[in-house]
């Protein structure tokens, strides 16, 4: 049975209680039709690295088993058309339109806190994978001698302090790991932050601004900043969803049987672990080219935050997702990005 159309979104309000209300019902309406997103989690956080090697493997049967079922068709076609629905409402709302507008304005005003954001994403990372031992990611355990080198360059990096050797040091040190594990592709978006405050070179606040201890911004590369961040973020997710969903699907089912997934919507391993590959890869694509940038980190931002609650994920290993996704939703999509191209045609 198809879902009845939610009429209330065809409403248009005037109060702000109204609009607390409606904004409310879309939230809920979202989490419950957003559900089988909770598994794009990193699976390599919460199953072990043996049971990740000795489950590799293609099984393109497995994956196409889930379109067997007429059933799992019937529902991701309402999904689907629900989807285009609110897309379609979103963009034929004056009330939506003109609250999204009005965010985008604000947002305007939040970029001198962007290079802030990414010091205490990667700054607490740091700190966090030196505390527990692990080099950059919970990938790569039991790395004490570097716990403490970890731990040092976190709190330098918040503190604002010889602020540009600490970001050089840390772009070196993930090449390192990254030569230890291919696997920490999925945590490339460390990387390109790092080299995105690189580039901002902004120490405020903190104690090289203090101290007049200069930091050198590359002014050429500012405007390019989104699209690192889009680099990072969307091509770690696009790696993520081939390599533990698509390439490697008896992977991802092992999350699934393990938190008892199919619990929650009742559809087969089969189907919850194609679905999950194919809705972050479309995700990992829309940040990679800048495609309605901000809506979807948005989207994708309640999901980590969901998924780090729902497998209590250590922090140190999602701190770095919430602030680029917060970095993407203050700048847009930024240059070189689909978003870009389309406003200013729009201008023309």
């Amino acid at each position: 049975m198809i879902p009845p159309i939610p009429l209330f979104l065809f409403t248009k309000y005037t109060t702000r209680d109204t609009l607390y209300v409606y904004m409310k019902k879309i939230l809920i309406t979202l989490l419950i039709l957003c559900a089988p997103l909770i598994s794009l989690a990193h699976v390599g956080y919460v199953v072990s690295l043996e049971e990740i090697d000795s489950h590799s493997g293609t099984d393109t049967s497995f994956l196409l088993n889930a379109l067997s079922d007429p059933y799992n068709i019937i529902l991701t076609l309402i999904v689907l058309a629900f989807f285009v629905l609110l897309y379609w409402i979103a963009h034929h709302n004056y009330f939506i339109e003109h609250y999204c507008h009005k965010i985008v304005t604000k947002l305007e005003s939040y970029q001198e806190f962007i290079p802030w954001i990414l010091r205490l994403s990667l700054g607490i990372a740091l700190i966090g994978a030196g505390s527990a031992h692990s080099l950059i990611s919970p990938l790569l355990p039991e790395m004490t001698g570097f716990a403490l080198m970890q731990v040092v360059l976190g709190f330098m990096m918040l503190s604002g302090f010889m602020l540009t050797p600490v970001v050089l040091f840390t772009v070196i040190l993930f090449l390192y790991a990254l030569s230890q594990d291919v696997y920490l592709i999925g945590n490339i978006e460390f990387l390109f932050g790092s080299i995105a405050l690189l580039v901002l070179g902004n120490d405020r606040p903190g104690l090289d601004d203090i101290f007049m201890i200069p930091n050198h911004a590359i002014e050429s590369l500012k405007k390019y900043v989104p699209l690192f961040i889009r680099i990072g973020l969307g091509g770690a997710m696009i790696y993520l969803a081939l390599f533990e969903k698509l390439f490697n699907p008896h992977i991802s089912e092992l999350v699934v049987t393990k938190f008892n997934l199919t619990s929650a919507i009742a559809v087969s391993p089969e189907m919850w672990v194609l679905s999950t590959g194919l809705i972050e890869l479309l995700v990992g694509l829309f940040v990679f080219i800048g495609y309605h940038t901000r809506l979807t980190s948005a989207i994708a931002f309640v999901v980590v935050t969901t998924t780090f609650f729902y497998f209590k994920e250590d922090v140190y290993s999602h701190v770095t997702l919430f602030g680029m996704l917060s970095v993407l939703f203050i700048t847009g999509g930024g240059a070189m990005s689909v978003d870009n191209r389309e406003h200013t045609q729009t201008l023309r």
